[in-house]
């Protein structure tokens, strides 16, 4: 299967990276002596990928989220003591895209963008590892206000940042977060090893599960009355969405336009269920719910969770079983 050949291909470049690492002596000396391996990351997702890896390596590590459980992440800024910890970390791992334009203009300014400045240091830039898919808008989304499109080309391409929501993106991410880890932690290169084995093995098992779900579902269609942060996911497993928003929408309020859409899209093709997002008002979900007979279901976009979330210590796996069970139910 596709999936497989994915993971035995990464799988062995990583041993290789390694390999190459421990014979030339090349890389960090990340968590020697009283010092630890410190890694900073810009969403849940990333967050919660490099900690697994980290906390089986047997040194000391920190792992820091720079966003607060529950705190909205596109309208994020830095404080002094992020761009500190962005500054000291071992490793940067971010998404990029516009949101995230700050840390490139950081990275820049703290004369970090070219990695011979300091060896030890990494920024991991997950959008130049991936393949990308423009942020779209489908059939009665809202539009989205101008002022949004701030490029400075006016032909820039909008991508969907939100690259983590399938699985086989995550595995990816995953190995690409390794990689790194190689270089700056060569001291802990048979642990770490063993880490991404046992962290891509969970990742390829839900991949699979995924794929069950898509293969015997009855229907193929997901109604999001709310922002839609799953395009690399619905794109994955062949899903149709309506959505009253982009991903990266600022806005929280549908015209009667929209919300006339969802609601006649939910009834004209019997949908069942209807999904809100993770801190979301639940006003447009509510008002199709009532509308329409459908039920609410939340999804977990994993940009960030609640602090609750955040101290129950679930996995991205977990989390996103959580969403297959409501996939599932809602296709039949």
């Amino acid at each position: 299967m596709r999936f497989s050949r994915i993971f035995k291909t990464l799988t062995a470049a990583g041993c290789a990276a390694a390999m190459l690492s421990a014979l030339t002596g090349c890389g960090g000396t990340a968590a020697t002596g009283e010092d630890k391996l410190t890694i900073v990351t810009t969403v849940f997702a990333t967050y919660d990928l490099a900690k697994q890896l980290a906390e089986q390596l047997d040194i000391p590590y920190e792992v820091k989220l720079l966003l607060t459980p529950g705190g909205e992440s596109h309208s994020y800024e830095p404080t002094p003591a992020d761009v500190a910890a962005i500054q000291s970390c071992d490793l940067f791992v971010y998404v990029g895209g516009a949101s995230e334009k700050w840390a490139d203009d950081l990275i820049e300014s703290l004369g970090r963008k070219n990695e011979e400045t300091l060896p030890a240091k990494r920024n991991l830039r997950l959008f130049d590892r991936l393949d990308l898919l423009e942020e779209e808008h489908v059939e009665g989304m809202e539009a989205e206000e101008e002022e949004h499109h701030d490029h400075d080309d006016a032909d820039e391409i909008e991508y969907d940042e939100h690259i983590w929501t399938s699985p086989e993106n995550a595995y990816t991410i995953m190995h690409e977060i390794a990689l790194e880890l190689y270089s700056v932690a060569p001291e802990a290169l048979g642990k770490l090893q063993g880490a991404e084995t046992k962290v891509a093995a969970d990742l390829e098992a839900l991949m699979h599960e995924y794929e069950d779900v898509a293969a015997n579902a009855k229907g193929d269609t997901l109604v999001f009355a709310d922002r839609f942060p799953f395009r690399y996911l619905t794109d994955a497993y062949g899903w149709n969405y309506y959505a009253a928003f982009a991903g990266c929408s600022s806005d929280t309020d549908a015209s009667a336009a929209t919300l006339s859409f969802l609601i006649s899209k939910v009834k004209e093709e019997n949908i069942q269920t209807v999904f809100y997002l993770e801190n979301s008002s639940q006003k447009i979900s509510d008002a199709v719910c009532k509308a329409t007979g459908a039920k609410a279901v939340m999804l977990q976009s994993l940009n960030n969770v609640s602090q609750a979330d955040f101290d129950s210590g679930k996995h991205y796996q977990d989390f996103m079983r959580e969403n297959l069970a409501a996939i599932k139910e809602a296709l039949g």
